[in-house]
């Protein structure tokens, strides 16, 4: 349901939801980041399981020369982890 929202309601959500299938998560995060900037920001609507922390990582090291612990930080969505992320962010 959501997909077909996404066709129909976004400009080219056709092309954003139809992409080649044979690109890996990845070639589409890369993507994904190639079209973004610091006003159009982009975002991953996951499915249960999905865990998209390596390729984020391999992505972050690449671009911006992700360290972690120190330009980044990995905190698990969860009860009680709302502290934690503010606590980071205060870093």
């Amino acid at each position: 349901a959501l997909a077909n929202w996404v066709r129909q309601a976004m400009p080219n959500g056709r092309e954003y939801m139809d992409c080649d299938a044979s690109f890996s998560f990845y070639e589409i995060l890369v993507s994904s980041y190639e079209d973004s900037t610091n006003v159009t920001p982009f975002f991953f609507i996951l499915s249960p399981g999905a865990d998209p922390v390596i390729e984020v990582e391999a992505l972050g090291k690449k671009m911006i020369q992700l360290q972690a612990n120190v330009n980044y930080h990995n905190v698990a969505l969860g009860q009680g982890q709302d502290v934690v992320a503010m606590q980071k962010l205060e870093l």
